[in-house]
Protein backbone atom coordinates (compact mmCIF):
# COMPACT_ATOMS: atom_id res chain seq x y z
CA UNK A 1 0.00 0.00 0.00
CA UNK A 2 1.56 3.29 -1.11
CA UNK A 3 1.38 6.41 1.03
CA UNK A 4 -1.56 8.64 0.22
CA UNK A 5 -0.53 11.34 2.68
CA UNK A 6 2.99 11.69 1.25
CA UNK A 7 1.46 12.43 -2.16
CA UNK A 8 -0.52 15.38 -0.79
CA UNK A 9 1.96 18.08 -1.72
CA UNK A 10 1.75 21.35 -3.63
CA UNK A 11 -1.42 21.90 -5.68
CA UNK A 12 -2.88 18.53 -4.64
CA UNK A 13 -2.70 19.52 -0.95
CA UNK A 14 -4.33 22.86 -1.80
CA UNK A 15 -7.19 21.13 -3.62
CA UNK A 16 -7.80 18.77 -0.72
CA UNK A 17 -7.78 21.65 1.74
CA UNK A 18 -10.27 23.51 -0.45
CA UNK A 19 -12.46 20.39 -0.48
CA UNK A 20 -12.27 20.11 3.32
CA UNK A 21 -13.21 23.78 3.67
CA UNK A 22 -16.13 23.29 1.27
CA UNK A 23 -17.33 20.28 3.29
CA UNK A 24 -17.13 22.33 6.48
CA UNK A 25 -19.10 25.22 5.01
CA UNK A 26 -21.70 22.95 3.39
CA UNK A 27 -22.22 21.05 6.64
CA UNK A 28 -22.46 24.27 8.62
CA UNK A 29 -24.95 25.66 6.15
CA UNK A 30 -27.09 22.51 6.40
CA UNK A 31 -27.00 22.69 10.19
CA UNK A 32 -28.01 26.36 10.21
CA UNK A 33 -30.90 25.54 7.88
CA UNK A 34 -32.07 22.84 10.32
CA UNK A 35 -31.62 25.23 13.22
CA UNK A 36 -33.57 28.10 11.68
CA UNK A 37 -36.15 26.27 9.57
CA UNK A 38 -36.37 22.76 11.01
CA UNK A 39 -36.14 21.06 14.38
CA UNK A 40 -33.98 23.45 16.42
CA UNK A 41 -33.63 21.21 19.54
CA UNK A 42 -32.40 18.33 17.36
CA UNK A 43 -29.95 20.65 15.64
CA UNK A 44 -28.51 21.71 19.00
CA UNK A 45 -28.26 18.09 20.10
CA UNK A 46 -26.50 17.38 16.80
CA UNK A 47 -23.92 20.00 17.74
CA UNK A 48 -23.49 18.30 21.12
CA UNK A 49 -22.92 14.94 19.40
CA UNK A 50 -20.32 16.47 17.08
CA UNK A 51 -18.58 18.16 20.00
CA UNK A 52 -18.34 15.04 22.18
CA UNK A 53 -17.04 13.04 19.20
CA UNK A 54 -14.51 15.31 17.50
CA UNK A 55 -13.11 17.07 20.56
CA UNK A 56 -12.04 13.85 22.36
CA UNK A 57 -10.80 12.52 19.00
CA UNK A 58 -8.45 15.45 18.35
CA UNK A 59 -7.41 15.90 21.98
CA UNK A 60 -6.89 12.17 22.44
CA UNK A 61 -4.86 12.01 19.23
CA UNK A 62 -2.43 14.50 20.72
CA UNK A 63 -2.37 12.84 24.16
CA UNK A 64 -1.31 9.51 22.68
CA UNK A 65 2.15 10.99 22.11
CA UNK A 66 2.92 11.61 25.81
CA UNK A 67 1.18 8.35 26.79
CA UNK A 68 3.58 6.33 24.62
CA UNK A 69 6.64 8.37 25.59
CA UNK A 70 5.84 8.38 29.32
CA UNK A 71 5.44 4.60 29.07
CA UNK A 72 8.99 4.52 27.61
CA UNK A 73 7.72 3.49 24.20
CA UNK A 74 10.30 3.92 21.45
CA UNK A 75 8.21 3.10 18.38
CA UNK A 76 6.56 6.45 17.57
CA UNK A 77 8.99 7.68 14.92
CA UNK A 78 7.41 9.53 11.98
CA UNK A 79 3.82 8.71 12.95
CA UNK A 80 4.11 11.03 15.97
CA UNK A 81 3.47 13.95 13.63
CA UNK A 82 -0.15 12.76 13.39
CA UNK A 83 -0.46 13.13 17.16
CA UNK A 84 0.97 16.64 17.18
CA UNK A 85 -1.45 17.68 14.43
CA UNK A 86 -4.34 17.08 16.85
CA UNK A 87 -4.06 20.71 17.99
CA UNK A 88 -5.61 21.66 14.64
CA UNK A 89 -9.08 21.25 16.10
CA UNK A 90 -8.56 23.43 19.19
CA UNK A 91 -10.33 26.54 17.86
CA UNK A 92 -13.36 24.66 16.41
CA UNK A 93 -13.78 22.74 19.68
CA UNK A 94 -13.75 25.92 21.77
CA UNK A 95 -16.17 27.54 19.31
CA UNK A 96 -18.47 24.51 19.52
CA UNK A 97 -18.55 24.59 23.32
CA UNK A 98 -19.26 28.34 23.25
CA UNK A 99 -22.16 27.73 20.85
CA UNK A 100 -23.53 25.01 23.14
CA UNK A 101 -23.45 27.56 25.97
CA UNK A 102 -25.47 30.01 23.89
CA UNK A 103 -28.07 27.42 22.92
CA UNK A 104 -28.21 25.53 26.24
CA UNK A 105 -31.88 26.37 26.82
CA UNK A 106 -32.76 24.41 23.65
CA UNK A 107 -30.97 21.15 24.44
CA UNK A 108 -30.00 20.94 28.14
CA UNK A 109 -32.88 19.46 30.21
CA UNK A 110 -31.49 20.86 33.46
CA UNK A 111 -31.72 24.50 32.41
CA UNK A 112 -34.49 26.25 34.34
CA UNK A 113 -35.25 23.27 36.60
CA UNK A 114 -34.99 23.17 40.36
CA UNK A 115 -32.82 20.19 41.25
CA UNK A 116 -30.82 19.11 44.30
CA UNK A 117 -27.65 19.90 42.32
CA UNK A 118 -28.96 23.13 40.77
CA UNK A 119 -25.96 25.12 42.02
CA UNK A 120 -23.56 22.77 40.22
CA UNK A 121 -25.74 22.75 37.09
CA UNK A 122 -26.13 26.51 36.93
CA UNK A 123 -25.71 27.28 33.22
CA UNK A 124 -23.10 30.00 33.48
CA UNK A 125 -21.13 28.20 36.17
CA UNK A 126 -21.18 24.92 34.24
CA UNK A 127 -20.14 26.31 30.87
CA UNK A 128 -17.75 28.81 32.41
CA UNK A 129 -15.76 26.05 34.14
CA UNK A 130 -15.96 23.73 31.12
CA UNK A 131 -14.76 26.40 28.71
CA UNK A 132 -11.95 27.46 31.05
CA UNK A 133 -10.86 23.84 31.56
CA UNK A 134 -10.92 23.09 27.82
CA UNK A 135 -9.01 26.28 27.00
CA UNK A 136 -6.39 25.38 29.62
CA UNK A 137 -6.04 21.90 28.13
CA UNK A 138 -5.58 23.26 24.60
CA UNK A 139 -3.03 25.84 25.80
CA UNK A 140 -1.01 23.04 27.41
CA UNK A 141 -1.48 20.92 24.27
CA UNK A 142 -0.11 23.67 21.99
CA UNK A 143 2.86 24.11 24.31
CA UNK A 144 3.56 20.38 24.30
CA UNK A 145 3.24 20.11 20.49
CA UNK A 146 5.61 23.04 19.97
CA UNK A 147 8.23 21.53 22.30
CA UNK A 148 7.91 18.06 20.74
CA UNK A 149 8.57 19.49 17.29
CA UNK A 150 11.88 20.70 18.76
CA UNK A 151 12.58 17.23 20.14
CA UNK A 152 11.76 18.19 23.74
CA UNK A 153 8.63 18.37 25.90
CA UNK A 154 9.01 15.07 27.74
CA UNK A 155 8.51 16.71 31.13
CA UNK A 156 5.28 18.35 29.98
CA UNK A 157 3.77 15.05 28.82
CA UNK A 158 2.59 13.65 32.18
CA UNK A 159 0.84 16.94 32.99
CA UNK A 160 -0.94 16.83 29.62
CA UNK A 161 -2.13 13.26 30.28
CA UNK A 162 -3.47 14.25 33.70
CA UNK A 163 -5.14 17.34 32.22
CA UNK A 164 -6.86 15.22 29.57
CA UNK A 165 -8.25 12.82 32.17
CA UNK A 166 -9.53 15.62 34.43
CA UNK A 167 -10.93 17.90 31.70
CA UNK A 168 -12.72 15.16 29.76
CA UNK A 169 -14.11 13.60 32.91
CA UNK A 170 -15.58 17.02 33.68
CA UNK A 171 -16.96 17.43 30.15
CA UNK A 172 -18.48 13.95 30.16
CA UNK A 173 -20.21 14.53 33.48
CA UNK A 174 -21.43 18.05 32.66
CA UNK A 175 -22.51 17.62 29.05
CA UNK A 176 -23.57 13.97 28.75
CA UNK A 177 -24.34 12.45 32.14
CA UNK A 178 -26.29 15.57 33.13
CA UNK A 179 -28.71 14.98 30.22
CA UNK A 180 -30.50 12.86 32.84
CA UNK A 181 -30.14 15.06 35.94
CA UNK A 182 -31.59 12.31 38.14
CA UNK A 183 -28.89 9.79 37.15
CA UNK A 184 -25.32 9.79 38.40
CA UNK A 185 -22.43 7.36 38.41
CA UNK A 186 -18.79 7.79 39.31
CA UNK A 187 -17.80 5.61 36.35
CA UNK A 188 -19.15 7.74 33.52
CA UNK A 189 -16.31 10.27 33.51
CA UNK A 190 -13.74 7.48 33.22
CA UNK A 191 -15.77 5.87 30.42
CA UNK A 192 -15.96 9.17 28.56
CA UNK A 193 -12.25 9.97 28.51
CA UNK A 194 -11.16 6.37 27.90
CA UNK A 195 -13.60 6.02 25.00
CA UNK A 196 -12.20 9.31 23.70
CA UNK A 197 -8.75 7.70 23.59
CA UNK A 198 -10.36 4.76 21.78
CA UNK A 199 -11.77 7.08 19.10
CA UNK A 200 -8.37 8.75 18.83
CA UNK A 201 -6.48 5.47 18.37
CA UNK A 202 -8.85 4.57 15.53
CA UNK A 203 -8.12 7.90 13.84
CA UNK A 204 -4.38 7.47 14.44
CA UNK A 205 -4.41 3.95 12.97
CA UNK A 206 -6.28 5.23 9.90
CA UNK A 207 -3.77 8.05 9.35
CA UNK A 208 -0.85 5.67 9.77
CA UNK A 209 -2.41 3.24 7.29
CA UNK A 210 -2.95 6.04 4.77
CA UNK A 211 0.70 7.00 5.27
CA UNK A 212 1.83 3.42 4.58
CA UNK A 213 3.57 3.27 7.95
CA UNK A 214 5.92 0.39 8.69
CA UNK A 215 4.27 -2.90 9.59
CA UNK A 216 5.79 -2.92 13.06
CA UNK A 217 4.17 0.40 13.91
CA UNK A 218 0.86 -0.72 12.42
CA UNK A 219 1.06 -3.81 14.60
CA UNK A 220 1.57 -1.64 17.70
CA UNK A 221 -1.39 0.55 16.75
CA UNK A 222 -3.56 -2.51 16.14
CA UNK A 223 -2.72 -3.89 19.59
CA UNK A 224 -3.57 -0.56 21.20
CA UNK A 225 -6.85 -0.46 19.31
CA UNK A 226 -7.87 -3.90 20.58
CA UNK A 227 -6.75 -3.05 24.12
CA UNK A 228 -8.78 0.14 24.32
CA UNK A 229 -11.83 -1.44 22.75
CA UNK A 230 -11.80 -3.98 25.59
CA UNK A 231 -11.13 -1.31 28.23
CA UNK A 232 -14.03 0.78 26.90
CA UNK A 233 -16.23 -2.34 26.93
CA UNK A 234 -15.24 -3.08 30.52
CA UNK A 235 -16.15 0.41 31.71
CA UNK A 236 -19.52 0.33 29.97
CA UNK A 237 -20.30 -3.13 31.37
CA UNK A 238 -19.29 -1.90 34.83
CA UNK A 239 -22.32 0.43 34.85
CA UNK A 240 -24.63 -2.55 34.50
CA UNK A 241 -22.66 -4.71 36.91
CA UNK A 242 -22.64 -2.15 39.72
CA UNK A 243 -26.33 -1.35 39.36
CA UNK A 244 -27.15 -5.06 39.44
CA UNK A 245 -25.13 -6.25 42.41
CA UNK A 246 -25.64 -3.10 44.48
CA UNK A 247 -29.40 -3.16 43.72
CA UNK A 248 -29.64 0.54 42.75
CA UNK A 249 -33.01 0.88 41.01
CA UNK A 250 -32.84 4.68 40.78
CA UNK A 251 -29.76 4.35 38.57
CA UNK A 252 -31.41 2.08 36.02
CA UNK A 253 -32.95 4.90 33.97
CA UNK A 254 -29.89 5.28 31.77
CA UNK A 255 -29.73 1.57 30.97
CA UNK A 256 -33.48 0.95 30.67
CA UNK A 257 -33.83 3.48 27.84
CA UNK A 258 -31.10 1.79 25.85
CA UNK A 259 -31.58 -1.89 26.70
CA UNK A 260 -35.29 -2.46 27.33
CA UNK A 261 -36.96 -0.62 24.47
CA UNK A 262 -36.87 -1.15 20.72
CA UNK A 263 -35.41 0.16 18.50
CA UNK A 264 -32.68 1.42 20.87
CA UNK A 265 -32.06 -2.10 22.14
CA UNK A 266 -31.11 -3.15 18.61
CA UNK A 267 -28.66 -0.23 18.38
CA UNK A 268 -27.15 -1.27 21.72
CA UNK A 269 -26.65 -4.84 20.55
CA UNK A 270 -25.11 -3.63 17.29
CA UNK A 271 -22.65 -1.46 19.23
CA UNK A 272 -21.69 -4.40 21.44
CA UNK A 273 -21.01 -6.55 18.38
CA UNK A 274 -19.20 -3.93 16.31
CA UNK A 275 -17.62 -1.22 18.47
CA UNK A 276 -17.03 -2.93 21.80
CA UNK A 277 -16.13 -6.51 20.88
CA UNK A 278 -15.69 -6.25 17.09
CA UNK A 279 -11.96 -5.35 17.14
CA UNK A 280 -11.19 -8.46 19.19
CA UNK A 281 -12.43 -10.57 16.28
CA UNK A 282 -11.41 -8.39 13.33
CA UNK A 283 -7.85 -7.77 14.59
CA UNK A 284 -7.26 -11.09 16.32
CA UNK A 285 -4.36 -12.16 14.11
CA UNK A 286 -0.93 -10.58 13.74
CA UNK A 287 -1.43 -10.44 9.98
CA UNK A 288 -4.61 -8.37 10.35
CA UNK A 289 -2.84 -5.81 12.56
CA UNK A 290 0.16 -5.51 10.22
CA UNK A 291 -1.89 -5.03 7.05
CA UNK A 292 -2.25 -1.35 6.20
CA UNK A 293 -5.37 -1.65 4.05
CA UNK A 294 -7.14 -3.97 6.51
CA UNK A 295 -6.27 -1.93 9.61
CA UNK A 296 -7.40 1.21 7.77
CA UNK A 297 -10.71 -0.40 6.79
CA UNK A 298 -11.36 -1.57 10.35
CA UNK A 299 -10.50 1.91 11.64
CA UNK A 300 -13.04 3.52 9.31
CA UNK A 301 -15.74 1.07 10.40
CA UNK A 302 -14.98 1.76 14.06
CA UNK A 303 -14.89 5.53 13.59
CA UNK A 304 -18.38 5.42 12.08
CA UNK A 305 -19.55 3.07 14.82
CA UNK A 306 -18.14 5.29 17.55
CA UNK A 307 -19.97 8.29 16.09
CA UNK A 308 -23.14 6.20 16.39
CA UNK A 309 -22.13 5.45 19.99
CA UNK A 310 -21.96 9.22 20.70
CA UNK A 311 -25.40 9.65 19.13
CA UNK A 312 -26.59 6.71 21.27
CA UNK A 313 -25.31 8.43 24.41
CA UNK A 314 -27.44 11.51 23.68
CA UNK A 315 -30.51 10.74 21.57
CA UNK A 316 -32.43 8.12 23.69
CA UNK A 317 -32.73 10.66 26.47
CA UNK A 318 -35.06 12.72 24.27
CA UNK A 319 -36.91 10.25 22.05
CA UNK A 320 -37.94 6.58 22.07
CA UNK A 321 -37.80 6.67 18.26
CA UNK A 322 -34.72 6.47 16.06
CA UNK A 323 -34.35 9.94 14.62
CA UNK A 324 -31.18 10.35 12.62
CA UNK A 325 -30.86 12.79 9.77
CA UNK A 326 -29.65 16.18 8.64
CA UNK A 327 -29.75 17.88 12.09
CA UNK A 328 -27.30 15.31 13.47
CA UNK A 329 -25.21 14.52 10.40
CA UNK A 330 -24.70 17.98 8.88
CA UNK A 331 -22.83 19.52 11.82
CA UNK A 332 -20.65 16.42 12.15
CA UNK A 333 -19.70 16.77 8.48
CA UNK A 334 -18.83 20.40 9.19
CA UNK A 335 -16.63 19.30 12.09
CA UNK A 336 -15.03 16.60 9.91
CA UNK A 337 -14.23 19.22 7.29
CA UNK A 338 -12.73 21.55 9.88
CA UNK A 339 -10.60 18.73 11.32
CA UNK A 340 -9.43 17.60 7.88
CA UNK A 341 -8.57 21.20 6.90
CA UNK A 342 -6.50 21.64 10.06
CA UNK A 343 -4.72 18.29 9.70
CA UNK A 344 -3.87 18.95 6.06
CA UNK A 345 -2.50 22.34 7.03
CA UNK A 346 -0.23 20.94 9.73
CA UNK A 347 0.85 17.58 8.32
CA UNK A 348 3.96 17.32 6.25
CA UNK A 349 5.69 14.25 4.77
CA UNK A 350 7.92 12.45 7.25
CA UNK A 351 11.61 13.41 7.03
CA UNK A 352 13.62 10.83 5.15
CA UNK A 353 15.82 10.31 8.20
CA UNK A 354 12.81 9.06 10.18
CA UNK A 355 11.51 6.63 7.59
CA UNK A 356 13.34 3.58 8.90
CA UNK A 357 11.77 0.12 8.93
CA UNK A 358 10.64 -1.77 12.01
Amino acid sequence: MSSIIRKLTGPKRTRWMAGAAALCLAGLGGWLACLLCGDAPRAWRGLLIAFIYFTPLSAGLLVWSPIVLTSRGTWLGPIERFNLAGVAFSIPSLAGLSALWIGAAHWAPWVGRTLPQSAWLSKNFLFGRDLAALALFWALAHWYAARRREGEGLRIGPFLIAAYAVVFTLLGNDLVMALDPTWATTLFGAYFFISGLYIAICAWALLAALDAAERGRLHDLGKLLVTFSLLTTYLMFSHLLLIWYENLPRETSYLVLRMNFYPWRAVSMALVALVYLGPLLMLLTVRAKRSGWFLGMVSVILLVGLWVERWWLVAPQFSRELRLGAPEVSISLAALGALAFGLLGLLRPAPAAQAGRR
